[in-house]
């Protein structure tokens, strides 16, 4: 029976994936991109001297807390004794949604237990929680590292094996000075919130490869709709482009040129670019690319 999906359901979801704070893309960066994975978790747990993630899980957990299953982004682990589970919340952290992050994070804990391992060979559980909305009032600042504490005597636990830290994201711009040059872990946030990098500041290569990375995510979202004909932005354009070369299509290289030469420059080639070869096709694309000029172009079509 043929599935018919309506067009306002695909906007929706396409409205989703376009976000870098799409769950769906990070499960897709942590798993084929291992060198951003490991650059990213440095950031996260601010430990530059981190050498290996090794994947444990980026799929969504299999039991259930309360009828529903936790978020569960991405679970590794960084070393003998230590396991990280990051998730990314992008509809707030109130009591239910906290209940689950803390729940999965014991279920990572006993799992280590049912393993037959002793309990002070169990390795602690950092879960890193990434909020790009609301949520309790108590999560009122832009990073909060969460302990068990004694309430009374205001002692936090040190033997706790669970930590959780949570990036309350909307709160970066009231806790940092936007109009200065910013940490590449709040860059990173800043992308996350506010899908685009911040202005006043120089992003490192490994950014700019997550930027990349979220391109070729756009691309293969994209195919998943079979929804190539509408998406007529220049971002999915030039994802169209990535999966034309690399597929070697001759036509779809040159209908993507043609598209992106009338949407900036306002010049139709059509007939200029019928003439030039595949190799010269992509000469110009490369070109286009690098922000090469519209004369330059020219020159090149001959």
């Amino acid at each position: 029976m043929e599935v018919i999906i309506s067009d306002n359901f695909i906007q929706k979801e396409l409205a989703k994936i376009m976000r870098f704070s799409d769950d769906r893309f990070m499960k897709y960066l942590f798993k084929f991109y291992p060198d951003l994975r490991l650059y990213l978790c440095q950031l996260l747990l601010d430990d530059p001297t981190l050498e290996y993630v090794d994947i444990q899980n980026v799929e969504r957990a299999t039991k259930k807390y309360k009828g529903k299953f936790p978020i569960n982004d991405f679970v590794g682990r960084i070393s003998e004794d230590c396991i990280i589970n990051i998730e990314v919340q992008n509809n707030g952290v109130y009591e239910e949604e906290y209940d689950r992050f803390r729940a999965y994070g014991m279920f990572l804990l006993t799992e280590q237990y049912t393993a037959g391992d002793e309990y002070q060979s169990v390795g602690k559980v950092i879960q890193i929680i990434i909020n790009t909305s609301g949520g309790l009032e108590t999560l009122n600042h832009y990073k909060q590292h969460l302990e068990v504490m004694d309430m009374k005597y205001r002692q936090v636990i040190k033997e706790d094996k669970l930590t959780t830290i949570i990036y309350n994201t909307k709160y970066l711009q009231e806790e940092r000075d936007m109009a200065k040059e910013l940490s590449e872990l709040d860059q990173f946030m800043y992308l996350m919130h506010n899908n685009e990098l911040h202005s006043y500041s120089k992003p490192s290569k490994k950014l700019q490869q997550i930027k990349e990375a979220h391109a070729m995510y756009l691309a293969s979202e994209a195919e998943r709709f079979g929804y190539y004909k509408e998406l007529v932005d220049e971002v999915y354009d030039r994802q169209k482009l990535s999966r034309a070369k690399r597929e070697g299509r001759y036509n779809g290289k040159k209908n993507v040129l043609q598209r992106l030469l009338l949407n900036k420059y306002k010049v139709n080639l059509d007939k200029e670019l019928a003439e030039c070869t595949e190799q010269r096709i992509d000469d110009i694309l490369e070109v286009y690319l690098n922000n090469g000029t519209l004369e330059e172009i020219k020159r090149m079509i001959g």
